[in-house]
């Protein structure tokens, strides 16, 4: 019997039972019968599942406008690669599987066996996976993953020896960002959340703003100072 527990947000999803063994787990998220547009996570035994629709204003565009800038800013510094929201990322020794908001694995990462990526099965010339430490990750918290970005990844992504967690919650009437450096025993803030924030990984300081648009709706943007 499994000593894992579901946390279900809408009860339409059935978690296997070999899912609460990690192994089992990573089949099923990998296989052809894991359900459509449903987002779930491992951590240590317990499967999250998040099957609500995303915020627009609060969460799809922040992604839209982080993972912009940061694929761009890569790419012309040729630091590594960027995978947007939907990779899935392992950590055999934390215990994790998750699929981050962004992911940023630099080549020295690649290069040092930090971080390899498992083959499709039946296709040679394509990944499926990234397992090791990410060198950034970015999580933007909604109602639903609080609890999940806050506390339960801000541990797990530690115990993975990601280098830095970009935690970005844009639900409120100012933006809190907070770029997490790894350090011994827990991830240690850059400083004030509502102030541009201090990247070991990518160097400078890096400031969220958010504007409103000809609609009166929210546009974001991602700026970085030397």
């Amino acid at each position: 019997m499994s000593t894992g527990r579901a946390l279900i947000i809408e009860d339409r999803v059935i978690v296997p039972d070999t899912a609460f063994d990690h192994a089992g787990y990573r089949a099923w998220v990998t296989s052809d019968v894991y359900p459509e547009r449903v987002r779930t996570t491992y951590v240590r035994g317990e499967v999250l599942v998040e099957m609500s629709p995303e915020s627009l204003e609060a969460h799809s565009k922040v992604k839209a406008a982080v993972t912009a800038t940061l694929v761009s800013f890569v790419r012309e510094h040729d630091l590594g690669e960027v995978y947007p929201d939907g990779a899935l990322v392992t950590h055999e020794e934390a215990s994790l599987s998750c699929e981050p908001d962004l992911t940023f694995v630099s080549w020295a990462a690649f290069d040092e066996g930090r971080v390899q990526l498992v083959r499709r099965a039946g296709d040679g010339s394509d990944y499926i996976e990234i397992l090791g430490s990410p060198d950034l990750v970015v999580e933007i918290v909604s109602d639903s993953s609080v609890k999940k970005d806050t506390r339960l990844l801000r541990e797990a992504y530690r115990l993975a020896g990601v280098r830095e967690y970009w935690l970005i919650d844009a639900q409120a009437s100012e933006i809190r960002f907070e770029i997490l450096s790894k350090a011994r025993d827990a991830f240690a803030s850059s400083g004030d959340p509502l102030a541009p924030q201090i990247s070991g990984v990518l160097g400078g300081r890096w400031s969220l703003k958010r504007a409103r648009n000809r609609a009166g709706r929210f546009s974001y943007t991602l700026d970085r100072a030397a």
